[in-house]
């Protein structure tokens, strides 16, 4: 009995495991940005010599509270080839879904928390391999910067807090002191 329990279990752990990985789509190539302040500019872009659908997955850690932005532009250098930049996606961190942006040629995300990320271009190169020389290359590039979080509440300085509660206790003892006069 314990051998066909373990059995269907074993039957369902597979089940689940292939529907998962089934669901994640797989990075074509993937790359590291490092660490980026805020602030921060990187670079990234990738070019292809065969006609393909891409997933170019690109990791990065923000050390704190940042916006961020940027723009991506394909470049074809290929009379049989062409290429087409479909969506930029965003995940990671302190974002609860994806965000995904069908216009990658610029792309902003607001309000991210420090933490570990990874944004995702995914398109095709069309058109057929071959031909003169080769067929040349396409590709795209782009920058990806972040900026310190213009919506993030400020941490008081110390001096502020003590300004503040040496106000507070000057306005306690000046109202004790009227109300014994």
């Amino acid at each position: 009995m314990q051998v066909l329990v373990n059995l269907i279990r074993s039957i369902a752990a597979a089940t689940l495991l292939a529907g998962a990985t089934a669901m994640a789509a797989p990075c074509t190539e993937e790359f590291n940005l490092g660490v980026m302040g805020p602030p921060a500019l990187r670079s990234f872009g990738n070019e292809f010599g065969a006609v393909q659908h891409f997933e170019d997955c690109y990791s990065f850690t923000l050390t704190g509270s940042a916006d961020v932005f940027g723009f991506s532009l394909a470049f074809d250098g290929s009379l049989p080839r062409d290429i087409v930049i479909d969506t930029f996606t965003l995940t990671g961190g302190s974002l609860g879904s994806p965000v995904v942006d069908d216009s990658p040629s610029s792309f902003s995300v607001d309000n991210l928390l420090a933490g570990t990320y990874q944004f995702v271009i995914t398109g095709d190169v069309t058109g057929r391999d071959g031909g003169l020389l080769g067929g040349g290359q396409v590709g795209y590039g782009g920058n990806f910067i972040s900026t310190v979080s213009q919506n993030t509440n400020p941490i008081p300085e110390p001096s502020g807090v003590v300004l503040l509660a040496t106000s507070l206790l000057l306005l306690t003892w000046t109202h004790r002191r009227s109300r014994r006069c």
